[in-house]
C-alpha cells in the first residue's frame, strides 16, 4: 500500500470498469436506470411547497445525495464481490498493479459516473423545475465527494461480508433503506422529534444531504429549522457539523473495510 499510485493505472483500471459496466445490464439499471425513474418522479411535485421551498427542488437537492447508494456503494459492493468470487481480485494483485491503483481505479469509474448523474439532475432542477444555478457550487462538489469516499469505504467493507455478487443486492438494502428513510432524502429532518432528528443526521447519508441542500438553495439547512440565507462563508461555518459527521464516517469506513474487506474469495 506505500507504493506509489500511477495515475495512468488507475485510469486504465477505471476504463476496464466502464467497459464491464455497459456488459452488464443489471448493474447499468441500478447505475443508471434508477435515477432517471426518481428524476422523473420530481415533475408531478413541482409547484408544491415543503419546508419553505418548492417540494421538487427539496427532494431532487436530497437525490443529488442519494445517488450515491446506486452509483458508488451499491455498484462497487457488487463489482468487489464478484471479482473476489471470480479469483479477478487475486490475479489483478499478480500484476504490476498496487493494491491502491486497483481500488482507486474502481473509485474512480464510479465517481465519475456519480458525477455524471449530478450534473444530469442539476440540468433538470435548474430547467424543467426552475431551480436556477446552485447558489455555492464549491461547497456542493465537497459534500458530494466526501459523501463519494464514505460510500466507497463502506462498500468496501460489505464486500467483504458478502458471500457472492447475487447476494450483495440484500446486504446493501438496510444501509440504503436506513439513508432512504432517515437521511433527509425524502423530508427535512426538521419534521421528526428532536432527539430522532439528531440522531438521525448521523447517518452516512445525512451530512451529504445537509450539505448539499445548504449549498444549493444559499440557505441554512443544518442550524436552523427556518432556513435563512447564508453567505459563502456562512454556509460553510454552518455545515461544520455536517462535516464532523463526514470524517466520522470516513475514519469508520477505513476501519470497517480494514477489517472486512477480502482480495481472496470466502471458500479460499
Amino acid at each position: 500500500m506505500n507504493v506509489p499510485v500511477n495515475l495512468t493505472a488507475m485510469l486504465r483500471v477505471a476504463r476496464l470498469d466502464l467497459t464491464l459496466l455497459w456488459r452488464n445490464r443489471t448493474i447499468l439499471f441500478i447505475v443508471f436506470g434508477l435515477p432517471v425513474l426518481f428524476g422523473a418522479m420530481l415533475v408531478p411535485t413541482r409547484g408544491q411547497e415543503a419546508d419553505g421551498v418548492d417540494l421538487a427542488l427539496l427532494q431532487g437537492t436530497g437525490h443529488l445525495g442519494f445517488f450515491l447508494i446506486f452509483a458508488v456503494f451499491m455498484n462497487l459492493a457488487t463489482v468487489f464481490t464478484a471479482r473476489r468470487e471470480d479469483v479477478t481480485l487475486k490475479r489483478m494483485r499478480g500484476t504490476a498493479l498496487s493494491d491502491a491503483e486497483i481500488i482507486g481505479g474502481s473509485v474512480l469509474s464510479a465517481t465519475a459516473m456519480y458525477l455524471v448523474q449530478v450534473a444530469a439532475l442539476l440540468v433538470l432542477l435548474g430547467t424543467v423545475l426552475g431551480g436556477g444555478f446552485p447558489a455555492y457550487p464549491l461547497l456542493l462538489l465537497a459534500g458530494l465527494l466526501g459523501g463519494a469516499a464514505v460510500f466507497a469505504l463502506l462498500a468496501f467493507a460489505v464486500s467483504g461480508l458478502t458471500p457472492n455478487a447475487e447476494m450483495s443486492q440484500l446486504t446493501v438494502l438496510p444501509i440504503m433503506f436506513a439513508c432512504m428513510l432517515g437521511a433527509g432524502v425524502m423530508f427535512p429532518l426538521d419534521v421528526l422529534p428532536g432527539a430522532v432528528a439528531e440522531a438521525c443526521r448521523w447517518l452516512p447519508l445525512s451530512p451529504v444531504v445537509e450539505i448539499t441542500r445548504t449549498a444549493y438553495f444559499g440557505q441554512d439547512f443544518a442550524d436552523h429549522s427556518a432556513h435563512p440565507p447564508v453567505d459563502r462563508l456562512e454556509a460553510w461555518r454552518t455545515c461544520a457539523q455536517a462535516g464532523a459527521a463526514l470524517v466520522f464516517w470516513l475514519a469508520i469506513g477505513r476501519l470497517a473495510s480494514s477489517r472486512w474487506f477480502r482480495w481472496e474469495p470466502r471458500h479460499a
